[in-house]
């Protein structure tokens, strides 16, 4: 059984590693534009995250346009001097493979121009290589978000832990007081048995009294 589990490891780590982006038509607005894909073994939620995500800390606040998420004016080492739109779709791979996600991105000089490998195939290229690292990028998102909700839950647990403990300290002097409760009440007890005993015999000398 383990070692099923391991050649299942090695196999999703080789079909990882040789995941490409590769050229594609994409549909916007009733028409066919140029545009480049790539499986991401991860599912559609995590992976539209973790590109929003990336792009946030780098200072862009994407915007839904028909379907894609979009943003604008963005500029990245990998594509060069220059600043693009970009435009991002994720999508379940298929029915069967919910934990795989098809991203397209479509990158536009502006006004809805799209780029396309006849008009530029330096970007494009670019912008595959780009693309190709994506995988990993969610891969660290993933273990992030997983380590964030790991140590959420350790911290519950701690406070959980602190209440209960703090419970337990405030049920224990209740149960001191009560355990001196109790001894007291018996030792008035015992101490109400002898004087009523004393009381007793007083009243049975003065009714022998009465007798003689």
């Amino acid at each position: 059984m383990k070692k099923f589990f391991l050649l299942g490891i090695i196999i999703a780590m080789y079909a990882t590693s040789i995941a490409q982006s590769r050229l594609a038509t994409a549909d916007y607005q009733k028409t066919k534009q140029p545009g480049i894909e790539m499986d991401v073994p991860f599912p559609e939620k995590t992976v539209s995250k973790s590109i929003d995500d990336y792009f946030q800390k780098l200072g862009y606040k994407g915007k839904d346009t028909k379907g894609y998420l979009t943003y604008k004016g963005v500029r990245l080492s990998q594509l060069g001097t220059d600043s693009y739109d970009l435009y991002f779709k994720t999508d379940r791979k298929s029915k069967k493979e919910k934990d795989a996600t098809t991203v397209t991105l479509m990158i536009s000089s502006g006004y809805e121009k799209f780029i396309g490998d006849t008009t530029n195939a330096r970007l494009i290229d670019s912008a595959k290589s780009y693309l190709n690292g994506l995988t990993d990028r969610v891969a660290a998102f993933d273990l992030d978000q997983q380590i964030m909700e790991q140590d959420d839950a350790v911290k519950k647990v701690s406070k959980k832990l602190t209440s209960l403990t703090e419970t337990g300290q405030e049920l224990q002097k209740k149960k001191n007081k009560l355990e001196n409760d109790i001894a007291n009440n018996l030792k008035e007890q015992a101490s109400q048995k002898t004087e009523g005993e004393k009381q007793l015999q007083i009243l049975q000398t003065l009714r022998d009294k009465r007798k003689q």
